[in-house]
């Protein structure tokens, strides 16, 4: 979503968060005196580095070898540079008179917490390199610098530290790389605090004629090839018997015949024909489509064409139930404030986090809002996306209560199971249970978000220990919290009737805080806050979608006479954290006869009708059947596909016409394996499936949470790595399996909660 889920400089400035350390200093344009590493204080560094100070001197620079670095003499002014800060750092970072100069008001708490860092660069393994600079300082100073890998634990490819003076020194570092390529690095200058100092304040940095050179390429090693796509793509976990089955080959001629064979025995056991050929666009490609719908043996197979063949795949009736178990059990492995149990989380269990009070911003006053979701990759909880992710699996047990209902659904794998409550509605109450202390019970505004100031490190959840703050109200937050707290008031009525009505009430409280204040847009971050922002252009919807809850909770005419007020001003689709106008379509869809007005319930039914005809049109056109169309795979695209297919799910409830069920399952196939890219878009699940997402406790123990629906392909390339690597590819093929590429591999509750509403509806039909 370019509606990017968290702003992209906010999320720009994740990446930076623990950029480790660099201290660097300021440079005069006058005496410059030459100093290498090798000659002044170092850091002790790990054995290869070691070995490369040794070498790298009696390598000879070549001078045909280019500048790998476009701005380092500040010819451009800032570009490709900037300044991160954290704990109690405080400077600005200008270019004058030619030189980058850096004005330290406080140092703060660590080396880094005043950093100046470079961008826009890359390094291959073997490659031997020279860094060098020109740096002054107005005090003295042992600064570091370092270039490093730009996130994960963002260990170091060289690292050296410098004495600074008033006196500009020319610094240089020799090194090989060792590691992989990395095709986007970052260039870090630490010139906080020094270790074992005292914090400093009131000094000046002067940087210039930056300088990273290749002066040694006889032993890079060839560029080294990631997963290859393969050139027939599939659905990669396999299908229902009776489901829709397709598959699309890039190599493949129209009426050129194809074979399903039998894994267990080598036999053919079908054959057919692929399509005409279809224009691939947002992917670049022309292909061809294979479907074999009418196949329904149950096994093991893969589709082959000459010297082709797709990955393996499964048809079988529980061919889903472990994927859903998984992508709904991920919910309970993000809880905050409780002991997280490996008996259910596995690896990432962890003790109680977040425990402590919470600063309400712009006072003194502290205010417990212990619990609930971490919200993604990062341990921020956000009241619009974690409501969106509620509303999600409270659609899921309605629209597909089979699966949910009985012994089946209270036995998920969580603590809650077995005590006579579908799981699902015990998982959202966990977040439900937060929102609550989330509102302010004067006004009945509710707190749009509680995170520290800052992102945190790559560290498990118990260790992020910094101050909490609770981010003012917000209107989209209030309306938000109103709908589902209203829809709550229903669904927990038979299992807890005194929590119905506390739900109902504080509901109703939360629509007289937005009644009392005009409309408008939704939450911008304080200046101290840089954590994920969710900003939104307007309120209406969210007001749209809480009064019709609300009505259905209460049968009060008020609540009604807004919503239908609110058609008359048109229409509007969306589902997802920014956009809800669909979740209140639906909700007035689902009233009795005697509350709807039916000119009203046609119009509604007509626009939605005509959207999802809009959808499976982009799905035909599609050689890969996706819904996004040519242009539009933005941060957070496969939540989109999700949506997207939940709105053809809609019109295939109103009108039972196949056309929107296959759309739909389309982007199931779409999700698990059948793109461009050959990727299965969910942890843990298909033979090429994402093993480095942007998600702290699975950097953090090595171990990737299964069940975890990543961002997926974004042409924007909202991060610094995914520019780096994917710049120049079509849109749909602007992903990277690497947990550096926030903008393309974080994963976030609210994608998994439509992503487990599209399965369940799917395995309910069968």
């Amino acid at each position: 979503m370019t509606k990017v889920k968290k702003t992209k400089c906010l999320k720009a400035l994740l990446a930076v968060l623990m950029c480790a350390l660099f201290i660097a200093g300021c440079s005069k344009k006058n005496a410059v005196q030459e100093v290498d590493a090798d000659t002044v204080e170092t850091e002790a560094l790990e054995e290869s580095t070691k070995e490369d100070e040794k070498t790298d001197t009696e390598t000879e620079p070549d001078e045909n070898d280019g500048e790998l670095l476009s701005n380092g003499d500040f010819h451009d002014g800032m570009k490709s540079w900037d300044l991160y800060l954290t704990n109690g750092g405080d400077a600005t970072f200008d270019v004058k008179d030619g030189q980058g100069i850096v004005t330290v008001e406080k140092s703060g708490e660590l080396s880094y917490s005043v950093q100046a860092y470079c961008d826009g660069f890359s390094l291959k393994k073997g490659g031997v390199y020279e860094l060098s600079f020109e740096m002054s300082s107005t005090k003295p100073l042992n600064m570091e610098a370092r270039i490093q890998l730009n996130g994960g634990d963002y260990r170091s490819y060289v690292t050296a530290r410098f004495n600074l003076s008033e006196e500009a020194q020319t610094l240089k570092r020799k090194f090989t790389m060792k590691e992989a390529n990395d095709p986007a690095p970052r260039l870090c200058f630490n010139i906080g605090k020094p270790s074992g100092s005292k914090e400093m304040e009131d000094y000046r940095i002067a940087l210039d004629n930056v300088s990273l050179r290749l002066i040694d390429g006889s032993k890079i090693e060839d560029e080294q090839k990631g997963d290859s796509a393969m050139n027939i793509n599939l659905n990669q976990v396999g299908f229902l018997p009776k489901s829709r089955k397709t598959a699309v080959c890039r190599t493949a001629n129209p009426g050129e015949t194809y074979e399903i064979v039998d894994i267990s025995n080598g036999n053919t056991v079908y054959s057919g024909k692929f399509s005409e050929a279809i224009s691939a666009v947002a992917s670049d490609e022309t292909v061809c489509v294979a479907d074999f719908s009418d196949f329904v043996t149950q096994g093991k197979y893969t589709l082959v064409k000459g010297e082709d063949k797709s990955y393996e795949f499964v048809i079988d009736e529980k061919v889903y139930d472990e994927l859903l178990n998984k992508s709904f059990v991920f919910l309970y492995s993000q809880r905050c404030g409780v002991k997280v149990e490996s008996e259910y989380a596995g690896m990432v269990a962890h003790p109680e986090c977040h425990t402590g009070e919470a600063i309400i911003y712009g006072t003194e006053t502290k205010k417990d809002v212990s619990g609930g979701w971490h919200d993604a990759g990062d341990y921020g909880r956000y009241v619009v996306p974690g409501a969106v992710t509620v509303n999600d699996l409270f659609l899921t047990y309605e629209d597909s209560r089979e699966l949910w209902d009985g012994a089946a659904g209270d036995n998920t794998g969580i603590p809650e199971s077995g005590n006579g409550v579908p799981d699902i509605l015990d998982e959202a109450r966990f977040e439900l249970e937060w929102m609550l202390k989330m509102q302010d019970e004067k006004t009945g505004g509710v707190y749009h978000k509680v995170t520290c100031k800052q992102f945190p490190g790559f560290v498990m959840p118990q260790a992020e220990k910094e101050q909490l703050y609770l981010s003012p109200v917000s209107n989209t937050a209030t309306g938000d919290f109103a709908a589902v707290m209203a829809k709550a008031s229903i669904l927990y009525k038979d299992y807890d009737s005194d929590f119905a009505k506390h739900c109902l009430k504080v509901a109703k409280d939360a629509w007289k805080y937005l009644e009392a204040i005009p409309s408008g847009a939704g939450f911008k971050n304080p200046d101290e806050i840089v954590t994920g922002e969710y900003p939104d252009g307007s309120d209406l919807d969210e007001r749209y979608w809480a009064s019709l809850e609300l009505f259905k909770a209460t049968g009060e005419e008020k609540y009604k006479a807004y919503f239908e007020e609110s058609i008359a001003k048109g229409i509007k689709h969306g589902y997802g954290w920014e956009l809800v106008s669909s979740y209140g379509n639906m909700a007035y869809l689902t009233l009795s006869e005697e509350d709807k007005k039916e000119e009203l319930k046609n119009i509604v039914t007509e626009a939605i009708i005509k959207e999802a005809d809009s959808i499976v049109s982009e799905v035909l056109k599609d050689g890969y059947m996706c819904n996004l169309g040519a242009d539009k795979y933005e941060w957070g695209s496969n939540m989109n596909v999700c949506n997207r297919a939940r709105m053809l799910l809609d019109a295939y409830r109103l009108s039972g016409e196949e056309k929107y069920y296959n759309g739909a399952y389309d982007q199931l196939s779409y999700l698990l394996g059948q793109n461009s890219i050959s990727y299965s878009f969910v942890t843990g699940f298909g033979s090429l499936r994402p093993k480095n997402t942007h998600h702290r406790p699975s950097i953090a123990t090595g171990y990737t949470v299964p069940g975890m629906v990543v961002g997926g392909p974004n042409s924007n390339l909202q991060d610094p790595y995914a520019e780096a690597a994917l710049k120049g590819n079509p849109p749909a093929k602007c992903y990277v399996d690497n947990d550096q590429s926030y903008s393309t591999n974080e994963v976030t509750i609210y994608w998994n909660s439509p992503f487990t509403y599209l399965l369940s509806f799917i395995m309910n039909k069968k």
